[in-house]
């Protein structure tokens, strides 16, 4: 699990700083009307979540590998719903910046969720064998 988990890290740090490079670039040269100013805390945000998700998945199924379905299910709804949350409060708060939050936050989810399935996928590959 730990050498899982820490390449999982390794990768999920590459992700982020290469994220971070295109977000600094963005923030250059996009007019503010264009972009939300939280951009680097919500992709500092997704990076963290993905990887306390991916870790919590490993550490739960690694024991149990037929738990894996429902521990992913089960993972995957809190975080929508804690997503939910934080896009319906945000949206409430700054209205003025409502629309750039959630297209920000929706792409940079995207990015991490394809990025985690990715890695979950090639984990339960060779956890199975």
């Amino acid at each position: 699990m730990r050498n899982e988990v820490r390449l999982f890290l390794k990768q999920n740090i590459i992700l982020t700083l290469g994220l971070g490079v295109v977000v600094a670039i963005l923030m250059v040269t996009m007019p503010p009307a264009r972009i939300t100013v939280t951009l680097p805390f919500i992709l500092i945000f997704h990076a963290a979540i993905t990887f306390l998700s991916f870790a919590l998945i490993v550490k739960k199924t690694e024991s149990a590998p037929k738990k894996f379905v429902s521990v992913y299910l089960g993972n995957t709804t809190i975080k929508l719903l804690l997503f939910m949350a934080i896009l319906f409060i945000y949206a409430l708060s700054y209205i003025h910046d409502a629309v750039n939050f959630i297209i920000s936050f929706f792409i940079i989810y995207i990015i991490y969720t394809i990025f985690e399935v990715v890695h979950l996928v090639k984990w339960n590959n060779r956890s199975a064998r």
